[in-house]
């Protein structure tokens, strides 16, 4: 199975280092970051080349939401998945349909298309 790189941006340093642990214990996971709130994300995601951006928000509704749309904007076949303190849901942002699962983080993480030199493929891992 290909690993999924995964870029974590996060607002809240606690919250931050929470996932930060689940997502190094993965196997298929290569994990980029984190990233801290005030750096200038939508420049350096290019450079990162993540398969999937995880903003991990102390309230998935704040400033989250700007940096999904910019994120978007720029990026526009990158996925974006948005996860909360407040909510046990999480969000998935993209320019396509995707199934998903708000309870399973990882599953969610693993069910992304595969992206390669930023396009899009229809394969799924499986």
């Amino acid at each position: 199975m290909p690993k999924r790189r995964v870029l974590l941006v996060c607002s809240e340093h606690l919250f931050g280092e929470s996932m930060e642990k689940i997502l190094r214990a993965e196997a298929d996971v290569e994990l980029v970051g984190p990233w801290g709130w005030g750096e200038d994300i939508c420049q350096k995601i290019t450079e990162a080349n993540p398969d999937v951006v995880l903003i991990a928000d102390e309230d998935s509704q704040s400033e989250a939401a700007t940096l999904t749309s910019s994120i978007m904007e720029k990026n526009p076949n990158l996925p974006i998945i948005r996860a909360g303190l407040t909510e046990n849901v999480v969000r998935v942002h993209s320019t396509h349909v995707l199934p998903a699962s708000g309870a399973d983080l990882l599953e969610t993480i693993r069910n992304l298309p595969a992206v390669f030199a930023g396009k899009p493929s229809n394969e799924r891992s499986k």
